[in-house]
């Protein structure tokens, strides 16, 4: 008797199989893809910073990234994607702070000083 109905069986059971083994594949898929992407952000692709204008004495940081011009003022980190930031850098005197250079940081570690 179930011989008969072997063959029914099978069929449904394959075709809700495919149905999840393809839902499977595609969120798969997007997780490599994600995961990939996120990867190249963070430990392959540095950004682009260019410094137009800056103040030392009044603590101001003009520059263009992406096209687009940004202002940031004082000990402010500026996040660029990924890890990325851009901060004034200062130094701390007897007479207070005075800032001095412009830096790229990664993960909070300076990678680079800008000039402008």
């Amino acid at each position: 008797m179930i011989e008969e109905y072997k063959d029914v069986l099978k069929l449904k059971l394959t075709k809700t199989n495919d149905i999840i083994i393809k839902a499977a594949a595609i969120v798969g898929a997007i997780t490599v893809i994600a995961g990939g992407y996120t990867f190249y952000i963070n430990n392959i692709w540095k950004p682009n910073v260019k410094v137009t204008d800056v103040n030392f004495e009044q603590g101001m940081l003009q520059f263009t990234f992406a096209g687009k011009t940004y202002e940031i003022f004082g000990d402010t980190n500026f996040y660029l994607g990924g890890d990325w930031s851009v901060k004034l850098g200062n130094i701390n005197l007897d007479s207070g702070s005075k800032y001095d250079t412009i830096q790229l940081s990664k993960r909070g570690m300076v990678v680079e000083y800008l000039n402008k």
